[in-house]
């Protein structure tokens, strides 16, 4: 009882006789391992074509898509972060294979790819459609606005735009006439030969900032058409986002991400808008199911923002079932819809059947959406512009089909 109290022995800076593997620290059931084994399985033909024979050795494409793939799994979306973790984190210097690319290397390799991350998308469905899932029998289409990489603050009203314009219009006119007028007293000195130099700064720096107000207001003018008013604005850091009303109510810049899912969880499609409303997405998004999966719906599930007498007759021409809200779930109508086809659609969802099928929409649909924001921590886009964004919105539906397809195959 009395005895010396005895430790298991500890000994920080123990060094070991032979190496050991890196997976060899890590838990069989983790994510790493599929993502690693979905990748070496992928035909990267098209990334790998990006690339010239040329030059110095580049970091293989299969590596970096997998430093993605996991990053977004484990809600990393930084290149310096993901080049961090390449000295710390086990399960990213297992990927890696012990190489270590900058964050530099990292990050172009997003912005190159961005076009191709809808071929891993397509992929990792008909990974799921062989493996018995990626069910078709009904599918939720449901879209949710994401913030861009801007701010209000780097936005500018239409009004303001005239008047800013017409400022720099001013100021370009006075540094041109100080630089005609310091000319002239230099030619009258030493003669008309040419002196070199250039363009002072400050007329360049008012040039480009003339050159981005015209862009944004053409960018403007061209999304607003005849309703444009003097108090729409447009950023500077990403002319193609807009303003939207978030989930939390929040009226900031976004875009519009869309998502159809099957009745297991897997997104089947995917797409990005510029503008606030789903309606003009219905349609495109079923033709995108039927493409990346061969497969046409069951039925489509849809919440009333894609309600339309239009959209309606576009899937009946094309023998598609679908469900769609008239009026907001769980309240009646304050009117009587307008449309045979709306109507019709109204008395349908009266019906058992049409009220029990519809009542997986919600999970269904927006269970994705939840996975992705609160537990892969994707909030906010990275990139800017509508073509990258499409591709950074493809490649985080991606990594969220590899964990739903890695969690049904262990269940």
């Amino acid at each position: 009882m009395g005895g010396e109290i005895e430790f298991k022995p500890y000994e920080q800076r123990q060094g070991q006789l032979l190496p050991s593997f890196v997976d060899d620290a890590l838990d069989p059931s983790d994510p790493v391992f599929f993502v690693d084994d979905v990748v070496e399985g992928l035909d990267l033909v098209a990334f790998e074509r990006r690339y010239a024979a040329l030059g110095e050795r580049a970091y293989p494409p299969r590596l970096l898509l997998k430093l993605w793939l996991f990053g977004a799994i484990a809600g990393v979306y930084s290149g310096r972060e993901i080049a961090r973790r390449l000295h710390w984190d086990l399960r990213f210097r297992y990927l890696a294979g012990d190489l270590r690319p900058d964050f530099r290397t990292i990050n172009r390799f997003r912005v190159r790819h961005a076009a191709d991350f809808a071929a891993v998308l397509r992929e990792t469905v008909r990974i799921a459609r062989r493996a018995g899932l990626a069910k078709l029998g009904r599918v939720a289409i449901d879209g949710t606005k994401i913030r861009a990489n801007t701010s209000r603050h780097k936005a500018m009203s239409r009004g303001r735009m005239d008047e800013a314009e017409a400022q720099l219009d001013d100021e370009i006119r006075q540094i041109l006439a100080q630089i005609a007028e310091t000319n002239d007293g230099e030619d009258d000195e030493h003669g008309d030969g040419d002196g070199g130099g250039g363009l002072p700064d400050e007329l360049r720096l008012r040039e480009r900032r003339q050159e981005r107000i015209r862009q944004a207001r053409e960018q403007l003018e061209a999304e607003k058409g005849e309703a444009l008013k003097d108090q729409h604005q447009k950023s500077f850091a990403d002319l193609e986002a807009n303003m939207m009303k978030t989930g939390e109510g929040v009226l900031t810049y976004c875009y519009n991400a869309q998502a159809a899912t099957s009745e297991d969880g897997i997104i089947v499609a995917s797409e990005i808008s510029t503008g606030p409303n789903d309606a003009p997405l219905l349609v495109s998004m079923v033709e995108a199911v039927k493409q990346n999966t061969t497969e046409r719906p069951g039925t489509v599930l849809a919440d009333t923002g894609y309600l339309s007498e239009a959209n309606l007759v576009a899937l009946r021409r094309r023998r598609q079932r679908c469900l769609v809200a008239v009026g907001r779930e769980a309240k009646k109508p304050s009117r009587w819809p307008k449309g045979r086809l709306t109507q019709r659609m109204h008395r349908m969802l009266r019906l058992p059947w049409a009220r029990d099928l519809y009542s997986h929409r919600k999970t269904q649909g927006e269970r994705p959406f939840a996975e992705i924001k609160q537990r892969m921590k994707f909030r906010r886009f990275s990139l800017r512009g509508k073509t990258k964004v499409r591709g950074e919105w493809d490649l985080v539906c991606a990594a969220l089909n590899l964990v739903t397809i890695a969690r049904l195959r262990d269940a």
